[in-house]
C-alpha cells in the first residue's frame, strides 16, 4: 500500500493504492485563488489525471466542507468511480440545491453551502450512472481489497444522525442562514475518522475531526498507527498529547497551506509533537520550510508514504518537472 497526499493548498485529497486497488479520500478545493500563482499546488482532479489514474474503485467524502468535497465532486464528475462513501445518508442530501444564505452570513457560510449543493450533485450522479452510495457509520469495517483494512472510528451514531436532523431543518426554514450557519460550524465534528491499515503501515486519516471528540474510541485501537494525518490542517486543537504518545509514529503530516491561514500548521503542535516523537518526519504538502522541523526547498505535487523494511519511505512528487524523484527513509 501507498499513500499519496496531494499538495490541495488548504485542504485535503489523499490516494491510496494497493496493487490495481484505487482508494480516494475528499478531493481539495475547486476555488481558483487556492491554485492560481502557487505552482506547487494542483488541483486532485489533475493530479490523477498526470498520474495516469483512469478509475477511482472507491471514494470516500469525510465530511462536507469546500476544502474536502468540492474537489472530491469534480473527480467523481470526471473519472470512473466504483462506489462511493459518504458521512450522511444519500436522502438527506436531496434538495438542498434550494437552500441559500442572506447577504449577511459570514463568508464561509456561502463555502459551506456549495459544498452542500455538491454533494446532492455527488449522490444525483451516482444515481445516473448506477454507482453504489455508502453510508458510513462508526464501527463499519470495510475490507475492498486483500490485505486492506479500513476502520471507521468516529463520529459516534448520535452526531452523525443529528447532523442529518439539521440538514432537514435547513430545508424547513424561510430563512436558512442561521441553520446554514450552525452546520457549517459543526460540519468539522461529523468527519469520518479512518484507520488504513496494510500490514506493518497503520495510517488515521481524521479529516477534521480533533481528538476532543474521540472520548468515544477505544484507544487500543490506535497503538499500531504509525502514519497520522494532523486533523484540522494541524490548528492548535489538532492534537492530544495522551492520544498522540500511544502512537508509534513514524510520520506525521499536515495539509495544511504554506500561508498557514487560520491559525493552521500552529508551531506549538509541532513542538509537542517533537518532544513526544523526536524521530518522527514531519511532513508539509504545501511547506517548503518549517524550522527546524521541515525542508523542502524545492516543493512538490505530492508526498507519497510506503512502508519499506519496517521504515516509512518518503517520496516527493513534482508533476510539472523533469527532476528525479526524491526519496528519503
Amino acid at each position: 500500500m501507498q499513500i499519496t497526499f496531494i499538495n490541495v493548498g488548504y485542504g485535503d485529497a489523499i490516494l491510496i493504492q494497493k496493487g490495481a486497488f484505487t482508494l480516494l479520500v475528499d478531493g481539495g478545493s475547486t476555488l481558483p485563488q487556492e491554485f492560481e500563482g502557487f505552482p506547487n499546488r494542483i488541483p486532485a482532479r489533475d493530479f490523477l489525471a498526470a498520474q495516469g489514474i483512469s478509475r477511482i474503485d472507491l471514494a470516500v467524502l469525510s465530511h462536507i466542507h469546500e476544502d474536502h468535497t468540492c474537489g472530491f465532486a469534480d473527480i467523481a464528475a470526471h473519472f470512473p468511480v466504483g462506489a462511493i462513501a459518504l458521512p450522511c445518508q444519500p436522502d438527506v442530501l436531496r434538495g438542498v440545491q434550494r437552500l441559500s444564505p442572506n447577504a449577511h452570513a459570514a463568508r464561509s457560510v456561502p463555502l459551506f453551502t456549495k459544498a452542500l449543493h455538491d454533494a446532492e450533485q455527488i449522490v444525483n450522479l451516482a444515481e445516473n450512472r448506477g454507482i453504489p452510495v455508502h453510508t458510513l457509520r462508526c464501527g463499519d469495517v470495510l475490507t475492498p481489497v486483500n490485505g486492506l483494512r479500513i476502520e471507521v472510528l468516529a463520529p459516534p451514531e448520535p452526531v452523525a444522525t443529528d447532523f442529518e436532523a439539521q440538514i432537514v431543518q435547513a430545508g424547513r426554514q424561510d430563512d436558512p442562514t442561521p441553520a446554514l450557519t450552525h452546520l457549517d460550524r459543526t460540519s468539522n465534528d461529523t468527519s469520518l475518522v479512518l484507520k488504513v491499515t496494510d500490514g506493518k503501515l497503520c495510517c488515521l486519516l481524521p479529516g477534521d475531526n480533533c481528538p476532543h471528540n474521540w472520548n468515544h474510541i477505544d484507544f487500543s485501537l490506535l497503538e499500531n498507527v504509525n502514519v497520522l494525518k494532523l486533523p484540522h490542517h494541524g490548528q492548535i486543537d489538532s492534537i492530544d498529547q495522551k492520544i498522540v504518545q500511544k502512537m508509534p509514529l513514524q510520520a506525521i503530516i499536515t495539509t495544511a497551506s504554506s500561508d498557514r491561514r487560520y491559525n493552521s500548521a500552529n508551531p506549538e503542535v509541532y513542538r509537542v509533537l517533537h518532544d513526544i516523537h523526536p524521530d518522527a518526519q514531519l511532513l508539509f504538502t504545501d511547506e517548503r520550510a518549517y524550522p527546524p522541523y521541515f525542508s523542502n526547498p524545492h516543493g512538490a505535487q505530492a508526498v507519497t508514504l510506503r512502508m519499506n523494511c519496517g521504515l516509512i519511505q518518503t517520496e516527493w512528487m513534482k508533476i510539472n518537472s523533469t527532476e528525479e524523484k526524491e526519496k528519503k527513509p
